[in-house]
């Protein structure tokens, strides 16, 4: 047990401290008692030691000037206790003394506490009062005094705090801040153990500029399913003039084998909220905050649904997409390995609103049975298919019109491809691919291209959309997509180095605006040494100063080191749309020491969208962050965006509160592939 309690000293948290706090001891003495003068009653087994005295066993030593012990209860006194140690939470100090209530409780008087190694303490808490019980992991202090670096900083009369890893509700991290817009910041977060599956952190936050913001996240997890609220509220805004809040929360439930729940929503209360308040440090808000809800049932090849949707916009440019109030759904699609022709059904009912009152509003409703019959072989597939959609509408004008639209049309595919391989000649152990794909689709002009859109899933094109269209989609074509992809494939572990697709889309309707669709490539490069570069790239063949890319180069590496390249181009005949380029990179110079960067460069307008840079230092018993971030935001007046500032500081005391902290969650998300819970060596 000792030994491999230093050897997770050694690996884990506390790697950084150089050495064990206890050596191991031979694990066949289970309680080790010393002193230079031994008083010894056997008829109540009491022992009197009056110097130098040492207990010690596995995970605890004690070192006193005296103490009287009962060893058949294993409790005692301890007087003038120069020196205790206790593995399990890697604590240390001293005490004027040290009652043992039994193997695994003790009270402390006059003790300072310590995570730190001895005569090397960033830290101490010094306490009146203290009890620590090693089989709940959990510890207790009254009247102490924080001091760090020998200077006593915060005073409480009551401290909990937890005996190794476990959770335990108390104080954790605190955050201080300073921003351009919200001014000083300091955040106290508080943690709440309610149960061994429910959890929550409870933040009030100073902003200097604007009042105290309450911060809430509750987190439970049950056997049928798991969640997690996040609200806060700020009353009476000063520099805003209101009241602020926000809702975030997410649930997912299973009810058996068939039934699932899930839940999401996204509120605020206005449409600043995530600029002024999202970890002060969000620069890529969306458009729009959705929240959706949905039932559904499945079994034995039938589904069916209710879900409703809707959304809130916090950009003041955008106008609304439509939303879902509710939908109802119901397919049929059975497992039919063994049968040479498959049939399924789609169907769906949705009630579409939008906000934009110069929308048209109402209910859509489609129905598409599908006949196939799928071929399937080692090196081939070929799978022709049928279907029958009917579409139909009830709807309400801008002008207060009602019109009721349909169309029933068929809709014809075939959809081939071949897979064929080979040993590269070049690469031992790795083998090719070739895997080339057509699909026909056959949709004939029944006045389906007078019905609305309701804003179907984006047609942008990808590699794999060109074989997958929209569900329900309807759109008068005649057309054949084309394809080829190519793998490099490992033989023994199935590892794919390399992926490279190219397809395009060819149109044969009289009515069609063009000829084909844009030439669409994808590649994907997994390089020796954690390297992996994507890529997807589409042009015109038309118009060869219409191109859009997207490029990636990721990096990951041993004790926590990640760093991303990102490229993204648009250019629409000539005109550029978009040319900008993200980095981002975690890297440990020293297992100490971290450094964190990260830009967003807008490359046609020659300007700094974002930029950030923080540092941390680490030792046995702290660890220090401090991340400044500047990003560009839409200013007060005529439209001007400015470079504002925001910096963060935490010091974290390990082993004191444990970790709750806003620094780590924005590292890992804005640097793609860093993991901050990952130990370093």
């Amino acid at each position: 047990m000792a030994g491999l309690a230093a050897a997770d000293e050694a690996s884990g948290r506390w790697a950084l401290c150089g050495a064990p706090l206890l050596a191991p001891v031979d694990d066949d003495a289970d309680l080790v008692l010393k002193g230079e003068t031994l008083r010894y009653d056997h008829t109540d087994g009491r022992l009197l030691i009056d110097q130098a005295v040492q207990l010690r066993e596995a995970g605890l030593l004690i070192e006193a000037d005296s103490v009287d012990y009962q060893l058949d209860a294993d409790r005692g006194r301890f007087e003038g206790v120069r020196e205790y140690r206790i593995a399990a939470g890697h604590l240390q100090g001293s005490a004027d003394r040290i009652i043992r209530e039994g193997p695994a409780r003790s009270r402390y008087e006059g003790v300072t506490f310590s995570t730190c190694m001895p005569d090397n303490e960033l830290w101490r808490l010094d306490a009146r009062q203290a009890t620590v019980n090693t089989d709940t992991r959990q510890g207790r202090a009254r009247h102490s005094v924080l001091s760090i670096a020998d200077v006593p900083v915060f005073y409480t009369p009551y401290l909990p705090f937890p005996i190794g890893e476990e959770r335990m509700s108390g104080l954790l991290a605190p955050t201080l801040g300073q921003s351009d817009r919200n001014g000083t910041t300091v955040a106290l977060p508080w943690y709440w153990n309610i149960a061994p599956n429910q959890d929550a952190t409870i933040t009030p936050t100073v902003y200097g500029k604007r009042g105290v913001l309450l911060g809430t996240q509750y987190r439970y997890l049950h056997e049928r399913g798991q969640g997690e609220i996040n609200a806060s509220y700020l009353p009476n805004d000063d520099r805003f003039g209101d009241d602020r809040w926000a809702i975030d929360q997410t649930h997912d439930w299973q009810m058996g084998n068939a039934v699932r729940g899930e839940l999401r929503q996204q509120r605020t209360s206005d449409p600043d909220y995530n600029d002024d308040f999202n970890n002060d440090f969000d620069y890529r808000s969306a458009s729009f905050l959705e929240s959706r809800a949905q039932l559904s049932w499945a079994d034995q090849g039938f589904i069916a649904s209710v879900d409703a949707q809707d959304w809130q916009r916090i950009a003041n440019d955008e106008s609304s997409p439509y939303a879902r109030r509710p939908r109802v759904q119901f397919d049929y699609d059975p497992i039919q390995a063994e049968r040479p022709v498959k049939f399924s059904i789609a169907s769906a009912y949705t009630d579409f609103y939008n906000a934009d009152a110069s929308q048209a509003q109402g209910i859509e409703y489609n129905v598409a049975p599908r006949l196939s019959m799928p071929i399937n072989a080692l090196a081939y597939r070929f799978e022709p298919a049928v279907a029958f959609q009917h579409s139909g509408y009830d709807l309400t004008r801008p002008e207060g019109d009602t019109d009721s639209p349909s169309a029933s049309v068929p809709i014809y595919t075939a959809d081939a491809s071949v897979f064929l391989e080979r040993p590269h000649t070049l690469f031992n152990g790795v083998y090719q691919t070739l895997e080339p794909r057509i699909q026909y689709r056959n949709v004939p002009d029944r006045g389906q291209d007078a019905l609305p859109d309701f804003g179907s899933p984006s047609r942008t094109r990808h590699y794999a959309r060109l074989f997958r269209p929209t569900p329900f989609d309807n759109e008068h074509t005649e057309q054949a997509s084309v394809g080829l992809t190519t793998r490099y494939i490992d033989n023994q572990t199935g590892r794919e180095y390399l992926r490279a697709s190219l397809g395009q889309a060819f149109y044969y309707h009289d009515d069609a605006p063009r000829d084909r669709s844009d030439y669409i490539t994808e590649l994907r490069l997994s390089l020796p040494r954690g390297l992996v570069f994507d890529a997807d790239y589409r042009w015109d063949p038309e118009d060869a100063d219409t191109n859009k890319l997207r490029a990636l180069l990721r990096w990951r590496g041993a004790h926590r080191a990640a760093a991303n390249l990102a490229l993204r181009q648009q250019e629409d005949r000539g005109d550029v749309a978009l040319n900008q380029i993200t980095a981002s990179a975690a890297l440990p110079i020293t297992p100490q020491w971290q450094v964190f960067a990260g830009v967003r460069e807008d490359l046609e307008a020659e300007q700094t969208l974002a930029r950030f840079f923080g540092i941390q230092q680490s030792g046995c018993c702290h660890s220090l962050r401090v991340v400044v971030n500047e990003d560009r935001r839409l200013a007060d007046s005529a439209g001007r965006r400015t470079l504002e500032q925001a910096i963060l500081f935490e010091l974290e005391l390990k082993g004191l509160g444990g970790i709750g902290d806003r620094i780590r969650p924005f590292l890992s998300d804005e640097i793609d592939g860093y993991n901050a819970e990952r130990p370093y060596p």
